[in-house]
Order: C-alpha cells, then sequence, then structure tokens
C-alpha cells in the first residue's frame, strides 16, 4: 500500500496494512464475534467455512513472518493490498446477519431483526473509507484519452462510408479498437509489433505485398522515413484508406500534402487528414 514498506515496518507490516484498509469500520469486530459464535454453536460444516479459511490466511498471507521474508524477497510489496480482499469479512458479516435473523421464527420478528441488522451495517461504516480519497466519478467513463474521442467524432463527421479505413499513429493504434467499433485501423497491429523488432506476434515474410505495404506506412507515420513518396501513396491507395492520424509536429505536413492528403481538423495533440484514394 502506498507509503508502506516492509523494510521500514519488518513484523508491523500486515498490521498497518490491515489497519490502514479496515480502520475506517466496525466490520472486522463483528467478523470476529460471527468466528467465536461459530466456534460456540456451530454445528453444520458450512458455518465452519469461515474458520478454517481465516486459519489458513493467517497463516500464510496474514503471517507477519511469512510476510517479511517471503513478500519481500517475492518483490510483491507494493501488491500486498490486493491480499486484503481475500479475508471474507464482507461475505461472512452477510452471513452471520442472515444467520441471525433465521434464528427467530416470527415474521414480525425476522422484519423487526433485519431492519436492525441493516441499520448496523449501514451505522458501522464503509471499509472503502480509509482506502479511497477525493472519490468522484470520472468524466471520462470509456477510460481512453480525450484526444481520441476528439479525433474519432471528427472521423465520423467526415466520412464517406459506413466504415472509414484510418491510419493512427501506435500511441492510438493499439488502444482505437476499445473505444470505437465502427472505426477500422489500417496498420496491423502484429505488424507494427514486428517493424519495431519484436517477434512476439510472429514473424512477417517481409517480401510479402502485405507487409510492404505496411512498412511503407509505417515508415512516414511511426519512423518519420520519407525517401519513398511513391511506395507511401500506392500503400495508401492499396489498402484504400481514408484517413491519417499523426501527432502534431513529428510528421511532415507538406510530405502528406503533397501525396494528396487533406489537413481537415486539428485536436489537442494530433492532426486528422483526410485521404480519397478512389481518386488517386
Amino acid at each position: 500500500m502506498a507509503g508502506v514498506t516492509i523494510q521500514e515496518l519488518g513484523l508491523r507490516f500486515v498490521g498497518v496494512c490491515m489497519k490502514l484498509y479496515w480502520s475506517s469500520c466496525w466490520y472486522p469486530v463483528l467478523f470476529i464475534v460471527g468466528l467465536v459464535c461459530t466456534l460456540i454453536w456451530g454445528r453444520k460444516k458450512s458455518s465452519r467455512i469461515f474458520i478454517g479459511y481465516t486459519l489458513f490466511l493467517l497463516l500464510t498471507v496474514y503471517n507477519p513472518l511469512v510476510v517479511k521474508y517471503l513478500i519481500a524477497k517475492a518483490k510483491f510489496e507494493n501488491e500486498y493490498y490486493r491480499f486484503i480482499w481475500i479475508i471474507p469479512v464482507i461475505p461472512a458479516v452477510a452471513y452471520y446477519g442472515v444467520k441471525l435473523v433465521t434464528i427467530f421464527k416470527q415474521k414480525w420478528q425476522r422484519g423487526l431483526v433485519t431492519g436492525v441488522v441493516l441499520v448496523c451495517f449501514v451505522a458501522l461504516g464503509n471499509p472503502l473509507t480509509g482506502v479511497v480519497k477525493d472519490f468522484s466519478m470520472t468524466e471520462n467513463i470509456y477510460k481512453v484519452p480525450n484526444d481520441l474521442r476528439a479525433i474519432c467524432d471528427v472521423i465520423h463527421q467526415n466520412q464517406d462510408n459506413d466504415f472509414p479505413r484510418v491510419i493512427f499513429d501506435t500511441g492510438l493504434n493499439s488502444i482505437v479498437r476499445q473505444y470505437d467499433a465502427g472505426i477500422a485501423t489500417v496498420i496491423s497491429r502484429n505488424a507494427s509489433i514486428y517493424r519495431s523488432g519484436s517477434t512476439v506476434a510472429g514473424n512477417f515474410d517481409e517480401n510479402s505485398s502485405f507487409y510492404k505495404r505496411q512498412k511503407a506506412l509505417m515508415d512516414v507515420i511511426d519512423y518519420h522515413i520519407y525517401d519513398d513518396k511513391e511506395g507511401f501513396q500506392a500503400a495508401l491507395k492499396k489498402s484504400k484508406t481514408d484517413f491519417i492520424v499523426t501527432v502534431v509536429g513529428l510528421v511532415d505536413h507538406e510530405f502528406l500534402t503533397d501525396c494528396g492528403c487533406e489537413l481537415i481538423a486539428q485536436t489537442e495533440s494530433h492532426y486528422v487528414y483526410k485521404y480519397n484514394w478512389k481518386e488517386q
């Protein structure tokens, strides 16, 4: 968790993490009370599942010795807070609340106890209060750059067909498909990875017409190589490119306009060019 390190706290690390996460509510207390009641009055195996599960956690990921000497060596310290979620405080408290209600036989009694239990749950706090700071709803629910949203709007406002084909730079090419399914990316993700020097996405036949077209486009858009104007124009036409999106100041504007690309818009950080491949 932020600001909490095993090196600084040692055996106190687990306790501090627990305090940071649970200190804003009383649910852990209810959880412990439920475990004690289960030990005393529990008869069914289903009611004892939380006992065994909690004991296992206390011997492993919540064991200060294990955490100090194993978690630290595994370099999992920054992600340790995720283990807080696997302790069954919330489901166990809900389970014990239901068990408490079912003790009573009369409907009015169950209704009354249900109301009391719900009030207690609300009054005893929200466990996220101590974790989430300055919470507010995100303005961009799509989790993509606002500039990409603006670019897509420009493309749809100027498209001549239902499924425009667009060349994006590497920074946007990999994420545009997550936001707008109505746009086709011209540059292949795998070809882009291969062109960067990686073979993670497989090998390409560099003499194939497909890869030559892809390379001609990437050379200009991503690598700013302008020594094959004819190859770039041919690749634009063969790939039926409708739009080109480039980072402001990185790609030669005159080169693109000489190739028949028309600048139609500028967003915060990108130029949007339109290309009429049918007339070239």
